[in-house]
């Protein structure tokens, strides 16, 4: 995509993150652990000429309906702001985001511990206050997409978006996006929710390790109108 960023990862990053519908009636970026799989066959079978099948993975890009900023042939990267006419992303409570990213990769586990050890520096399975201790020591561009503070992993500072969709409402808000474009489309859910962390917020959190979540993705929670309030986030 024209003119983003100094280097070829910063326009690489990009590219593979935003999502544009043929018709370039609507863009919306991937946000991990955020119902980011669900969002993503949903929104591509929604624009396919044919129904996808059930576990179809858009991993490849060239062979999904939803397009790549790089398709749109930009001369500057605000067309994207003046051509499209709906941008909106899914976010979520930072709280609970970061837990249920800690839950996954070191609890539960996906096979893939050892990389994401070495993402926090740890020898072992860190306890939830060491990763985030960790994590909150990275500047935004060496987070892990997993934990990176949502305000720039989906490139708020370059994208001005119409609305946010909260992950908490997922269903009810993106349902009524989706209804806009085809009456009898719905909601692909893949995994959405499976680590339940919004109601284990109190089991894990301590005040310290609240305040260390509450400083650090302070801009998530002003941007996208979350409590910072760790019993509000729990309730």
């Amino acid at each position: 995509p024209a003119h983003l960023g100094r280097s070829y990862a910063q326009r690489e990053l990009f590219n593979s993150a935003v999502f544009i519908a043929p018709g370039r009636e609507f863009l919306f970026p991937k946000n991990e652990k955020c119902g980011n799989n669900s969002a993503r066959r949903t929104l591509q079978n929604l624009v396919s000429a044919k129904p996808l099948p059930p576990d179809f993975k858009d991993t490849n890009r060239w062979f999904a309906p939803l397009l790549q900023p790089s398709d749109l042939k930009l001369k500057s990267i605000d067309e994207l702001n003046t051509r499209i006419p709906f941008k909106f992303a899914i976010v979520r409570n930072p709280y609970s985001r970061v837990l249920s990213c800690w839950l996954n990769k070191f609890v539960v586990g996906g096979g893939k511990t050892q990389k994401y050890r070495k993402l926090v520096n740890a020898d072992r399975e860190p306890a939830f206050a060491e990763f985030v201790e960790e994590i909150c020591k990275q500047t935004p561009e060496e987070m892990d997409p997993h934990w990176r503070v949502q305000y720039y992993n989906i490139f708020c500072e370059l994208i001005r978006y119409d609305e946010f969709v909260r992950f908490e409402r997922m269903d009810e808000e993106l349902g009524a996006i989706v209804s806009r474009y085809s009456p009898r489309a719905t909601i692909r859910s893949v995994r959405r929710g499976e680590f339940d962390a919004g109601n284990k917020i109190m089991q894990h959190y301590t005040k310290p390790i609240a305040k260390l979540v509450r400083d650090k993705f302070a801009i998530d929670f002003e941007q996208f109108g979350y409590a910072d309030d760790l019993e509000l986030a729990a309730g």
